[in-house]
């Protein structure tokens, strides 16, 4: 599928710049409109493949060309045709999961080729049917997409940082609930492994685009970028910067997380191994005792006696209760 955004300028114009962006969904076969600022590609067909690469006159790399192969390099020119790969995530309100995106810069526009969806391009593609001037530039355009990724990737770091608070809080709770506190740390570790994937992913994300745009901010061309671009791209580096520094410190919080959870499975272990080495001890001198008088000898007075069975019994019983109520008062239960 081809959606192409493109000045929707009128005949016998000749102001430039200052005319609405219209966004079109091709039809199988139909032609791109002229003045396309930005060609998302998802999914394309040989035949679409084709088709752009006759619009702009350059090689466009995607699956559906039998001559597809993977570049060499994530980042490269060739006959002043900017290539650039990037994998950014594919929906951040859910599981962010990662795409591999290549961006292809020629001339004046920009294409895109994806093979999954995205909230990010669809919301970028509102934007940009919104503005005009320099933002029709090719790297304007590039960026403005490469920030509108950003912004779901804070805002997936942002959703990302408030459930572990949630399960910060059910860390230190489970351990005062000990009548289903297994199942709590069950939930915690599943809980915390699936954020700990979403955090991986996002800062892999982040670092794919801090790499490419620091290799358009490289490229001689970014000099003759407007002042409004070149000014966003140093701008949108420190934002990436800044949600590295962040995604770090949350997969630091996992770790701390983690180790907290496993050291209270470990202390409820160790109070399930204290439980049952104080009843050894608490009902060993009754073990004695029985077998003591489960013994064969002759002469056992107490075998004779009426009151010898009360009696043994009376004896196991204190033997148990004694050593219990002294545990008690050294508060080892």
């Amino acid at each position: 599928m081809l959606v192409v955004h493109y000045v929707a300028k009128p005949q016998h114009a000749e102001q430039k710049g200052t005319w609405p962006v219209a966004r079109r969904v091709l039809e199988p076969g139909e032609p791109i409109p002229s003045g396309a600022v930005w060609i998302d590609m998802i999914d394309p067909t040989q035949h679409e493949d084709q088709d752009v690469q006759s619009y702009l006159g350059c090689k466009v790399p995607t699956r559906g060309d039998p001559d597809y192969a993977e570049p060499p390099e994530a980042y490269y020119a060739e006959d002043g045709v900017r290539y650039l790969q990037a994998s950014v995530i594919s929906e951040a309100e859910g599981s962010p999961d990662l795409t591999d995106v290549i961006f292809v810069i020629c001339g004046p526009t920009l294409v895109t080729v994806r093979y999954d969806a995205s909230a990010s391009f669809e919301i970028f593609g509102q934007k940009l049917c919104k503005s005009s001037g320099h933002a029709l530039e090719p790297d304007a355009v590039a960026l403005g997409l490469v920030n509108t990724l950003v912004n779901r990737s804070a805002r997936a770091l942002g959703k990302v940082g408030t459930s572990l608070d949630d399960i910060g809080g059910a860390v230190f709770k489970a351990q005062s609930v000990r009548t289903r506190g297994g199942k709590v740390y069950y939930w915690i570790l599943d809980a915390l492994g699936g954020q700990d994937e979403k955090i991986s992913n996002l800062r892999e994300s982040l670092l794919s685009l801090e790499r490419l745009l620091v290799f358009l901010s490289a490229e001689d061309r970014a000099e003759k970028a407007s002042k409004p671009v070149r000014a966003s791209m140093k701008s949108t580096l420190r934002d990436l910067k800044s949600l590295e520094e962040d995604a770090s410190f949350k997969a630091q919080k996992v770790q701390f997380l983690l180790d907290a959870t496993l050291g209270f499975i470990n202390l409820a272990q160790n109070d399930i191994i204290k439980l049952f080495s104080v009843l050894a001890v608490i009902f060993m001198p009754p073990t004695v005792i029985a077998s003591i008088y489960g013994m064969n000898f002759k002469v056992m007075p107490e075998l004779d006696w009426r009151f010898g069975y009360p009696m043994a019994l009376l004896l196991m019983v204190c033997a148990a209760v004694v050593p219990y109520l002294f545990f008690r008062w050294k508060k080892w239960l």
